[in-house]
């Protein structure tokens, strides 16, 4: 069994980070065979959990989890008839967010495996809730966090044209759009700017631009396989066959926006999510597929139906977060 053990100095609450268990491993009950342990955090918010007035069928029971939907006529009735500022609202201290088709970046109502737009002129309600973060790794007071779920969607680029991470729409709307909807200016103030490096794809040997500095970033190839920081951040060591640890369902929110999930009986619910690393030519992207399996190959980049697993770098000594509940790598096994 692989143990992953990285020891800080510091803010002892996440002495043991990355820990592969058994089921006599720990007390609260963890799956009863090998697994990576996440710490998490909760950190930012965004919209999340879908507001309706009675029943809800855009969406496939299997693809939900527990407080995906949050029926209440009266809380409805109440966002259909609020003051709206940017599509943002807020009621009893809670903040929502509304949208409707012309919103998404994807809509249908009969698409298979996708959010049943059965009206495109009516608003969706949602209710925004804490990001909750895997902590990947840790180094004095500066945590690399990847989001636990996806919470959006977003093309990598969105014209079919040859593109890398430092120029692609993706980067531009992590670090504006989803940053200033995700955190408040002092929830910025404590994300670090992080060093993403751009290395060619692992097969094909496609140029993958150059390093840049982002705030929010995607993974890479190199960060979630073949390599000892990918082993560290608790993925395994190869591209090909099931890791359960690459595995993530994405939020109500990012499939009302387009994003697909899985009805494969082993992965029902799971999305699909982008790397920064391009594909055997510039106008494709790596992707990981519901399995865990990394496509190396790619996808094209205007591809509009794959979810965003969104990464940072925090200062823990200048955020205000909470801990929360940790995460094992084989919690997506059906």
């Amino acid at each position: 069994m692989i143990k992953h053990y990285i020891q800080f100095a510091v803010f002892p609450l996440f002495a043991l980070l990355l820990t592969a268990c058994s089921k006599d491993d720990t007390d609260d009950n963890p799956p009863s065979q090998n697994v990576t342990r996440w710490e998490c955090i909760l950190f930012g918010s965004y919209p999340a959990n879908e507001v309706v007035s009675s029943s809800f069928n855009a969406v496939d029971d299997y693809a939900l989890v527990d407080g995906d939907v949050i029926v209440d006529a009266a809380l409805y009735s109440q966002l259909e008839h609020a003051q709206w500022t940017n599509d943002d609202t807020e009621i009893d201290g809670r903040r929502y967010h509304r949208l409707n088709a012309t919103g998404a970046v994807s809509h249908s109502d009969n698409s298979p495996q996708h959010y049943r737009w059965t009206d495109a002129d009516a608003w969706h309600y949602f209710a925004y809730a804490p990001i909750k973060w895997r902590i990947l790794k840790q180094t004095g007071d500066k945590a690399v966090l990847l989001a636990d779920r996806m919470p959006d969607t977003c093309p990598f680029n969105d014209t079919y044209d040859d593109t890398s991470w430092s120029d692609c729409s993706l980067r531009r709307w992590l670090n504006s759009e989803f940053l200033n909807r995700a955190f408040t200016s002092s929830e910025i103030a404590a994300i670090e700017e992080t060093d993403v490096k751009n290395v060619p794809n692992y097969y094909f040997g496609t140029d993958c631009g150059p390093d840049t500095k982002d705030r929010v970033f995607v993974l890479s190839e190199s960060e979630t396989f073949s390599s000892p920081l990918a082993v560290e951040y608790g993925f395994t060591d190869k591209d090909y066959g099931d890791d359960p640890a690459r595995r993530f369902r994405s939020t109500l929110y990012a499939k009302c926006r387009g994003a697909w999930w899985s009805p494969v009986e082993k992965f029902r619910g799971v999305s699909f999510w982008f790397m920064r690393t391009v594909g055997y030519t510039k106008a494709n992207v790596v992707y990981v597929g519901e399995s865990g399996d990394t496509y190396n190959r790619g996808i094209v980049v205007t591809c509009d139906d794959s979810a965003v697993l969104p990464a940072i770098t925090l200062n823990l000594s200048k955020a205000d977060y909470q801990q929360t509940s940790p995460v094992y790598s084989t919690d997506i096994i059906q």
